[in-house]
């Protein structure tokens, strides 16, 4: 019997282990749909080492400001409380002198000495991860600053387009060969050009341990260009994520840049109905027309959904009127829509700032707004639910004043509501009762309130430019959770304890035979 006890320990041991090995293991740096991004200007953010403001100039929106990787590093448990799970900052490589937003490359292989040192970009690297955080790096495929050393090197002559400016944009050929803000226009078609733009991106990689890449100025550069670097990247890192920029509206022409490989692209057929529609006063539709389209993308979940970046205006720079309700509204959009929400610097306490560089103030450090608790309380909300995360779109409704649409997954399906009035209205929605349970109703996930069901029908009170969100909940409960890692830690804890008893119980059993 001593045998059997000591096997019986053993093995309720090892099960406890396992289950806890299970549970305690590392999950992949893999950016995906259930991401959602704190996007960086490194140079306006934090500074968190004065000794690398060599040439700050405050004053100027073109000069360096003083932020760099060591504030960024230091602000990490900031974004990690506002809920985002990955960062994008901007490119790190040296740049020319003014080259604060890092896309005017003099070397791609040193870090740029404004922002810190290579080691100061693994150590963010290094923390964000110990904290959860993902790290994507802007990365320029197109072209170099003008004091690049190539330039001018008759040794690299066959390295660069001499096209001249771009004039057209929508002349692709031009797009293509053309410079863009007499930037020197590399040529990618040259295969040594080809090699050391794929080999320098695998090196930041290798290096750095960085989890993706936003690709700079995508439509700029050759499809073909974009389909090998894709392949060869993904052949040694298949994890590693990459978020393209193709800058424009029409929503076939971004999703032909999906069908490369790059994984996503920042949705700017979406920013631009955002803005038109909740900055501004455009009817619904021209949202709707968006979400009913999308199925162009190869893959619609994976699409950077953005109110605004370093490249537009702000949002509430845009809003002529009731300026916070319009970026509620934006935010509870970016939060509940299909792809991964991308948010700027500043977004959360309302920053202003019109056209580059005005768009890229410093963030304000003592600045105090209630958009901060509103991005939060929406974050939770997105991370509570699978239908947010993975479920598919349906628009329920589309008019002048309002829009209604639904995420669905599974057996749960949440709904968001907007009034696009200056005005308290009523809107009035259809929404079908449980079959399983009569006493539907729909759940605020924001605020603590139901609103009945009747006929399936919903007639919802709502005041000027509000956003609510919902969730149909039966008597089971609101968004159900997963909760079937607990489970079958429970199983394993309770089959571990069941085991240790029974052990007892026979080695007492044994003791007792023994004495008798």
């Amino acid at each position: 019997m001593g045998k059997k006890f000591k096997l019986a320990i053993m093995v309720a041991l090892s099960m406890v282990l396992f289950s806890n090995t299970a549970l305690a293991e590392p999950q992949k740096m893999r950016i995906g749909q259930e991401d959602l991004i704190y996007f960086i200007m490194t140079d306006r953010f934090k500074d968190g080492d004065s000794s690398n403001n060599q040439d700050v100039k405050k004053e100027s929106m073109n000069s360096y400001h003083g932020g760099d990787f060591q504030g960024v590093i230091d602000k990490l448990d900031y974004i990690r409380e506002l809920g985002f799970t990955a960062i994008w900052i901007t490119p790190v490589v040296e740049n020319q002198p003014a080259g604060y937003h890092g896309y005017w490359a003099t070397d791609f292989y040193k870090t740029n000495e404004h922002l810190g040192s290579l080691e100061k970009l693994k150590e963010l690297v290094q923390k964000a991860h110990e904290k959860g955080i993902k790290v994507i790096i802007d990365v320029v495929m197109n072209h170099t600053g003008q004091l690049h050393p190539w330039v001018g090197d008759p040794k690299y002559s066959g390295w660069f387009h001499d096209y001249g400016n771009i004039i057209d944009f929508n002349n692709q050929e031009e797009v293509e060969l053309g410079a863009l803000s007499s930037l020197p226009d590399l040529r990618q078609e040259n295969p040594e050009v080809r090699k050391y733009l794929v080999e320098m991106a695998k090196w930041w990689i290798r290096e750095t341990g960085i989890d993706g890449y936003r690709l700079d100025t995508v439509r700029h550069v050759p499809k073909d260009f974009w389909a090998e670097f894709s392949r060869e990247i993904k052949k040694e890192y298949p994890d590693f994520f990459l978020l393209g920029e193709v800058f424009d509206g029409r929503l076939d022409y971004v999703a032909g840049y999906q069908k490369t490989g790059i994984d996503g692209l920042v949705d700017f057929p979406m920013h631009f109905a955002i803005n038109d529609v909740f900055a501004g006063s455009q009817p619904a539709g021209r949202i709707a027309e968006i979400i009913h389209n999308s199925g162009a993308y190869p893959n619609k979940h994976l699409m950077g959904t953005f109110i605004d970046n370093h490249d537009v205006p702000r949002f509430t720079s845009q809003a002529s009127d009731m300026k916070e309700e319009r970026l509620k509204q934006a935010l509870a959009f970016i939060m509940t829509y299909t792809g991964i929400p991308v948010v700027y610097y500043g977004t959360e306490i309302a920053m202003e700032g019109s056209a580059d560089p005005d768009n890229r103030r410093d963030m304000n450090w003592d600045a105090q707004s209630p958009i901060r608790d509103y991005l939060k309380k929406l974050v939770e909300v997105r991370k509570s639910s699978k239908a947010l995360m993975y479920g598919e779109i349906n628009v329920i409704k589309s008019a002048d004043d309002s829009l209604c649409f639904s995420r669905t997954y599974e057996d749960e399906t949440v709904i968001t509501v907007f009034n696009l009035s200056g005005n308290r209205t009523e809107i009035e929605f259809g929404v079908k009762k449980s079959k399983e349970n009569a006493n539907t109703v729909l759940q605020d996930l924001v605020v603590s309130e139901n609103v009945e069901i009747k006929n399936d029908l919903v007639k919802l009170r709502m005041e000027p430019r509000q956003a609510r969100i919902f969730c149909i909940k039966a008597s089971e409960g609101i968004i159900k959770k997963n909760t079937a890692g607990l489970k079958v830690y429970w199983m394993f804890v309770g089959a571990a304890i069941l085991i240790a008893v029974f052990a007892a119980v026979l080695m007492w059993r044994n003791k007792k035979s023994v004495n008798v």
